[in-house]
């Protein structure tokens, strides 16, 4: 075994997906841990050019864009973090969630916090297999209470 050795990558089962059940000033993180295949993109949006003089298209970086989805797993009875999901989506809530590399109650874990809205849930039942929900969440345009902009920000872990 390699001693001086360690791993340069991590897996999907090794990330945590938490939602804030408080306020944006007192956050308190819940951990949806029946959550899967988080997937983000988050970058310019391009706008493509097309003029007379030019014989092909080009594109041009627009606003920057955060939206992804994830998938909930459903579970038979009580389910807080499932109703959470749903009441949020229904009343069109700003949900804050926070995506990291490990526990957020550790130093070492990073990743992101973003508000957002979620969208249009997809809910198929079909034969054996489990109820899968795909959720998917775009960055909500949201002030805290001081009246500043709160968008998508970089988030470690801490044990504090």
């Amino acid at each position: 075994m390699a001693s001086d050795l360690t791993r340069g990558s991590f897996s999907g089962k090794e990330t945590f997906l938490y939602y804030n059940s408080a306020s944006h000033a007192s956050q308190t993180w819940v951990e949806i841990s029946r959550a899967r295949n988080i997937q983000t993109n988050r970058g310019p949006a391009l706008t493509e050019v097309e003029f007379h003089g030019a014989a092909e298209t080009g594109n041009i970086p627009g606003y920057l864009k955060f939206a992804g989805s994830f998938e909930y797993v459903r579970k038979l009875g009580a389910d807080t973090v499932w109703d959470a999901l749903v009441a949020a989506r229904d009343a069109g809530s700003i949900l804050e969630l926070a995506h990291l590399n490990g526990p957020i109650d550790e130093d070492a874990s990073k990743g992101w916090e973003c508000p957002v809205l979620l969208g249009e849930f997809s809910e198929p039942a079909n034969g054996n297999d489990g109820v899968v929900v795909t959720i998917p969440f775009a960055k909500a345009d949201a002030f805290d209470a001081s009246g500043d902009p709160v968008n998508y920000a970089a988030l470690s872990g801490s044990s504090s």
